[in-house]
């Protein structure tokens, strides 16, 4: 995760991004026995990979010089050979520039085109505070880091707590993140408290017994008997079943813990 050209606010390596998909469309162009590419990027629309020197050298690093239209913003940049060649007439094409989203806006009302992503902040979940920090804490934490694994997946849910190098708790926020939880739970220690309005509690890792405890704290912490100075725990892997009974974490440890 250390990109050639650096990340954006968060772990968003925007620039490395998108000479990996320019790549791979230029590999799909060739295939096809096409002649040139062209996106709907907007020059100065996102800070770190659409100012003008960034769309050069995602342009030169995907070996496109010249074949890369960008039609938005056409008016603006060098001709490309497309437009040299007359296959694209340059005279059609637009010079939206900057952060503003109205020169879109008014092509969708033109094309009435009423359904389309909302423009701002983006689907990325790298560009996300969040999802930035709980994986910047799993690559810090857990070597190597496989995107496509259910880890990668869990980012996106609950609260996590980090409770040891090795062991993390995710505790589902509502019953639909309870059900996800739910079918992940094959080979993991998971942790709810019985008869009460509770979470469940997803270890991540081997806890051991002190960790159990722990990870049953945090449980008793998030269920409906928080108030209690003592809450049992049900704690459960496979066959295996244990009734921890321990006092609800107190705020200062678990916002230690907090990711």
């Amino acid at each position: 995760m250390n990109p050639k050209f650096g990340h954006g606010a968060h772990m968003n390596p925007c620039i490395d991004c998108r000479i990996f998909m320019l790549r791979k469309a230029k590999a799909r162009m060739e295939e096809l026995a096409a002649h040139f590419l062209f996106t709907g990027e907007v020059l100065g629309q996102r800070p770190m990979s659409q100012h003008l020197t960034a769309l050069q050298t995602i342009e030169r690093e995907a070996g496109l010089e010249g074949l890369l239209l960008r039609p938005l913003s056409a008016q603006h940049l060098p001709e490309t050979l497309p437009e040299k060649r007359g296959w694209v007439d340059r005279a059609r094409l637009l010079a939206i520039a900057g952060r503003s989203r109205r020169g879109q806006l008014a092509l969708a009302e033109t094309f009435q085109l009423a359904q389309f992503p909302q423009p701002s902040g983006g689907c990325c979940s790298l560009t996300d505070d969040t999802f930035s920090r709980r994986l910047r804490d799993v690559l810090d934490h857990r070597v190597p880091f496989e995107p496509g694994t259910v880890d990668a997946v869990l980012l996106k849910v609950g609260r996590h707590f980090r409770v040891s190098h090795g062991v993390k708790a995710v505790v589902g926020r509502d019953e639909a993140e309870n059900h996800f939880l739910q079918r992940l739970r094959a080979g993991r220690w998971w942790f709810e408290v019985p008869e009460a309005g509770s979470p469940l509690v997803l270890a991540q890792g081997e806890p051991d017994v002190e960790l159990r405890r722990v990870i049953a704290g945090i449980a008793a912490r998030y269920s409906s008997r928080r108030s209690e100075s003592e809450v049992e725990v049900m704690a459960t892997r496979e066959s295996n079943v244990e009734r921890i009974l321990v006092e609800p974490l107190r705020e200062g440890l678990l916002e230690a813990y907090r990711i």
